[in-house]
């Protein structure tokens, strides 16, 4: 693999991803667009060495290496979106009490007694820490695994049509 190639294909499929992940309405599909993502990275390297044969590994790595740059830019995009709601627009306020309905809905549905407790715990300060910090998590495995698996695809359907 050739990192030079590999790492401007993984960014732009990168930045692609976390744009994508980010708008209103398509953000809905945003399994689709890791997969994407992931896709794209290997078409890009291959436009940029044309000539290599890729394997089913390097393209599963050139796609988490654009998971893994897709979520740096979206971590950094919403971080900076809910810095500047909270910080310039003063809009923290807003952006907690949705929170808060969400789960206070998310409770009332449930009809576990422990479903209250948790969601009460959730709402304190060290509950939000703990949910952002988690749901940040699992977007980060999401990234990966989405686009490692869209690699793997583009590498194997490429090599399909190179036979």
């Amino acid at each position: 693999m050739n990192w030079r190639h590999a790492l401007p294909s993984a960014s732009t499929a990168g930045l692609v991803m976390a744009i994508a992940s980010m708008l209103p309405v398509v953000s809905t599909f945003f399994p689709l667009w890791m997969l994407g993502g992931g896709w794209l990275a290997v078409v890009l390297y291959r436009r940029r060495s044309p000539l290599l044969l890729l394997s089913s590994t390097i393209g599963g790595k050139i796609g988490a290496l654009a998971g893994l740059l897709g979520f740096l830019f979206f971590a950094v995009f919403t971080s900076s979106y809910l810095a500047i709601a909270t910080l310039v627009m003063h809009q923290g306020e807003q952006i907690r009490a949705l929170l808060r309905s969400v789960l206070d809905q998310a409770a009332a549905n449930n009809h576990n007694p422990q479903a209250q407790a948790i969601s009460q715990w959730v709402q304190t300060p060290e509950g939000l820490a703990f949910v952002v910090v988690f749901s940040m998590f699992l977007f980060l495995v999401a990234f990966l695994l989405l686009s490692t698996a869209g690699g793997v695809f583009a590498a194997s359907l490429g090599r399909r049509k190179l036979r």
